[in-house]
């Protein structure tokens, strides 16, 4: 504080309330007798301007040398020396000057000390708020830095858990249709190199564009074509007038995945899955037919979905009813990518 670039300013702005206060309002004196105003306005401003660079020295000199002590402590201990030596000194020149009554005894020394101590004790209550707001601040800056960074790794854990997904589900299958049909096994392979690349090119991306999402969603969708031929349908509905919107990738993907996974379908019982896009949500609905199974949902999918949603301060929208399924997704306008980190991190606090 004491090496701001106002440090001529604000000893002398202290003076002037100090000579103020001492004459106009009759306060405290310096000495047994009243010394002449303009001599004491000199004075007052001297001695001022002396306490502050005293704490100057001491934050400049004493305070890097000493660790080991609050350095709050350390500045009024080293403050309070030197302006007792200030204080003393003061009244040995003033003798010498001004001389009579105004030289040392007890009582000059013990005005002038009290005086000195008081504007010492105020800039150093003044350095302690300066000190403890600085503090704050840093800590809050750092504690905004380790909440983008803790968003930033929860972001990335959260889009590493498509990945391994979707990639072992569709290997899985692959080795099936090796024995079924290579020609198929090797479209189906050639198809899931292209998604693949897609996952890769998009994983540390929170946001691609909605075409670019459906072209994506349309090459899952004929690899799953060729498993199933006739027993899964899709019916798409994509509005045209709106592709600068945003989604998080893989989404849809990741949803028709999960309706594959949870129904049965057959050539006499097809799945239809209904997928509709305006320029405000994506909806993606089917009848249920659960499968006869003992497996128990993880629900890992929708969680998924669910967190980096969230991190976007956004939420999604889930209605599992007894004979459907149905999951709205809201889409994101372009301006708001730059500020989707800055709004995770209000959320995250929230």
């Amino acid at each position: 504080m004491f090496n701001n670039r106002f440090k001529f300013i604000f000893p002398g702005l202290l003076g002037l309330y100090s000579f103020w206060n001492i004459v106009i309002l009759d306060g405290d004196r310096l000495f047994q007798v009243d010394l002449p105003t303009r001599k004491l306005f000199l004075l007052i401003l001297v001695l001022s301007h002396a306490v502050w660079f005293a704490n100057w020295i001491a934050e400049k000199i004493f305070l890097p040398k000493v660790t080991s002590i609050h350095p709050l402590i350390v500045q009024f201990l080293v403050s309070v020396v030197l302006v007792s030596l200030i204080a003393l000194t003061s009244v040995e020149l003033t003798g010498l000057v001004f001389g009579g009554p105004f030289g040392m005894s007890y009582q000059n020394l013990l005005l002038t000390i009290g005086f000195t101590f008081r504007i010492n004790l105020f800039l150093n209550c003044v350095n302690a708020i300066f000190f403890f707001n600085k503090k704050f601040n840093e800590k809050s800056l750092e504690t905004e830095k380790l909440k983008t960074l803790n968003i930033q790794a929860k972001l990335e854990s959260v889009n590493m858990q498509l990945n391994p997904h979707f990639f072992f589900n569709n290997l899985s299958a692959l080795s099936v249709l090796i024995y079924e049909d290579v020609t198929k096994a090797d479209a189906y392979l050639q198809r899931l190199s292209t998604i693949y690349r897609y996952i890769l090119n998009n994983k540390n991306q929170e946001l691609v564009t909605v075409v670019m999402e459906f072209d994506f969603l349309k090459s899952y969708l004929e690899l799953l074509e060729i498993r199933f031929k006739d027993s899964l349908s899709f019916d798409l509905k994509v509005a045209s007038d709106c592709p600068e919107k945003l989604i998080p990738p893989a989404v849809l993907q990741l949803l028709v995945e999960n309706a594959v996974k949870h129904n049965y379908f057959t050539l006499k019982e097809p799945l239809e899955i209904k997928i509709s896009c305006n320029c405000n949500q994506v909806e993606i609905f089917n009848k249920k037919q659960p499968k006869n199974s003992d497996e128990i949902s993880t629900g890992i999918g929708l969680q998924n979905i669910s967190d980096r949603y969230k991190f976007l301060n956004l939420s999604i929208l889930v209605e599992d009813e007894q004979h459907s399924f149905r999951v709205i997704l809201p889409l994101i306008e372009t301006d708001e990518r730059t500020f989707s980190r800055r709004r995770a991190a209000s959320s995250a606090t929230n």
